[in-house]
């Protein structure tokens, strides 16, 4: 496990002189927007709990689950599985952890099972939901359980944190455009070897491969993630005021795309990225002659 980063201290120190206390709730949520270590921090409070080390996602341990959604939703099925874990006696100690990751993805019928046991909560049960998008979760899941919320940190605290990672700001600098700023899936990305896409992008752009090449070295990206980044990359070239009305046009061809890949499974993912890039290639050339 990576450890806790500046920005989640307060939140671990929080809920750790809770426990030392015995004032810790049976439920907490731990929100964030996303890439700031929300799933880390909720490892960390569960390593705490059962007195372990290493990663909880992986680790054998009577009393304690780490639960994940299943093709994109948590179910019904999951959450009655996890209410008849969480009844059981302990086997060691005398308490029974739960980690629920992406909880903002449970169907209706899970979140409505949910409450059952966050309403009536067993004896010595922890169940920490994690969620990045917290205004997707029913109001009254929200309400029983004692939130830690994980706030942004300044880019130069980020720059530095990475750097203590391993990842040298002249690296970590468009990978945090192309991440919107979110320092754990900069950090993910680094560790898997994925190649900036800012780097195709200006592949693309100068014209020493082509096109066709471009969009095959993306072949094994998911589309709507990489519109995602392109749209940030953009973004900030508009801010810069280094694109014209053309540019904004793109963006909204970008956004455009986007939507339709999420809602269209039989897209042709390389004639759609071979467009844009033409569009791209076209829009950078512009601008360069402006500048």
């Amino acid at each position: 496990m990576i450890g806790l980063a500046p920005w989640m201290q307060m939140g671990f120190d929080h809920v750790s002189s809770m426990n030392q206390t015995g004032r810790l709730p049976h439920a907490l949520m731990i929100d964030g927007p996303g890439g700031w270590g929300e799933v880390e921090l909720a490892a960390e409070i569960a390593m705490m709990l059962i007195e372990r080390s290493g990663d909880p996602r992986t680790i054998a341990h009577p009393d304690f689950r780490w639960i994940e959604a299943e093709n994109s939703v948590v179910k019904v099925d999951q959450i009655r599985n996890l209410i008849d874990f969480i009844q059981q006696t302990a086997h060691l100690g005398s308490l029974k952890v739960v980690v629920l990751e992406d909880a903002q993805k449970m169907n209706l019928n899970a979140a409505n099972a949910l409450l059952k046991i966050l309403e009536e909560p067993p004896i010595g049960s922890h169940l920490i939901l994690v969620t990045e998008a917290k205004d997707l979760m029913l109001p009254t899941v929200i309400s029983r359980c004692q939130r830690v919320s994980i706030r942004k940190a300044t880019r130069e605290v980020v720059v530095r944190w990475l750097s203590e990672q391993d990842v040298a700001a002249e690296e970590s600098e468009p990978l945090l455009i192309e991440y919107g700023g979110a320092p754990f899936h900069v950090l993910e990305a680094v560790r898997a070897e994925r190649k900036s896409l800012w780097s195709a992008l200006k592949t693309a752009r100068d014209g020493k491969t082509s096109v066709s090449d471009v969009v095959d070295g993306l072949r094994n990206e998911n589309i709507v993630e990489v519109l995602t980044r392109w749209a940030r990359f953009l973004h900030r070239l508009a801010v810069e005021d280094r694109v014209g009305p053309d540019g904004l046009d793109f963006f909204d061809d970008l956004i455009d795309a986007r939507r339709m890949a999420r809602s269209n499974t039989g897209l042709n993912r390389s004639l759609q990225l071979e467009r844009l890039m033409f569009r791209w290639r076209g829009l950078v050339i512009l601008d360069r002659q402006k500048n």
